[in-house]
């Protein structure tokens, strides 16, 4: 019990330390940052993967044979084809930042950091809030395009590989294309990356680990946690990184020492298991009967 205490309270600070001093060291030694990343993000990997096996914070959320086998299928469509458009799409905007060009450029490195972090957020948050709150036919398909990520009824760190091909790359155009037209260093799309690899991370952890104060500022587990309600009036905190935009849009939905009664959608029955790629993946292109709206619920229940 007391290690699981422990791992609950100092678990994220170290794992957020370790990214700031990662990028502390790449830069005193003179490390090439893409390999920092990757091998950061492999100890990380292997080391939380452990954690979750042996502390989860719901038995029913952990990873079954069927489940990763679920995720294999999704593993194969999405890490290797869009995994590749990702790093190449980042090294592009690395290789641009050298010639300094971009709308916030010279900036001090924290300072663009925030601002590009700020950006960034406000265009995924509306993207992704309107992938679930749109309404009409563009609304409805939004959110057939989101809706695979949000078919499997627990979370854990290789869930994080189910969603659609082109939700990915609507995603990675607003990332890279902030990173490119912002013209930052290196050095600040290394710490830009860092954390939203981070966060990313950590937020389908079934470990219950506690960010604290730093919940208004990061999105993490807790808060992401109930972005996976069933229950669409709290499945809020569309951030992805930072939760400021969810504060400033009365979306932000933060309730420590508790955790969705159940995940997944609330009208499960009109869409494929989660399991079955093709028909998820088809989901885009045909209609369903119904779609769930955040709105819906709260007008329901007013």
């Amino acid at each position: 019990m007391e290690v699981k205490k422990l791992i609950s309270c100092a678990l994220y600070p170290i794992l957020l330390i370790s990214v700031f001093a990662s990028f502390y060291f790449a830069g005193h030694f003179n490390w090439d940052l893409a390999i920092v990343l990757a091998v950061m993000s492999g100890i990380r990997f292997w080391m939380c993967l452990a954690i979750e096996f042996l502390y989860p914070c719901k038995e029913n959320w952990k990873m079954t044979w069927k489940s990763f086998r679920r995720d294999l299928k999704w593993m194969a469509t999405n890490l290797v084809t869009i995994g590749l458009i990702k790093l190449a799409m980042m090294m592009l905007a690395i290789d641009l930042s050298r010639y300094n060009t971009g709308l916030i450029a010279g900036l001090p490195l924290l300072l663009e950091v925030m601002i590009c972090l700020l950006v960034y957020e406000f265009f995924q948050y509306w993207y992704h809030r309107y992938s679930h709150e749109g309404r009409g036919q563009l609304g409805a398909w939004f959110w057939r395009v989101h809706v695979a990520h949000h078919l499997p009824d627990k979370v854990y760190i290789l869930m994080h590989v189910v969603f659609h091909p082109i939700n990915m790359i609507l995603s990675l155009i607003i990332i890279q294309g902030t990173l490119v037209l912002s013209g930052i260093t290196a050095e600040s799309i290394f710490l830009f990356n860092a954390l939203m690899a981070l966060q990313g991370f950590i937020s389908h952890y079934n470990v219950a680990i506690k960010a604290g104060f730093l919940n208004y500022i990061f999105i993490g587990t807790e808060l992401h946690r109930y972005h996976h309600s069933a229950e669409m009036v709290e499945a809020k905190n569309y951030g992805s990184v930072i939760s400021f935009w969810d504060i400033v849009f009365g979306t932000f939905n933060y309730k420590p020492d508790s955790v969705p009664h159940r995940l997944g959608v609330n009208n499960i029955d009109i869409y494929p298991k989660s399991d079955e790629l093709l028909k998820v993946l088809k989901l885009p292109f045909v209609n369903t009967p119904t779609k769930p709206s955040v709105l819906a619920s709260e007008s329901n229940q007013a």
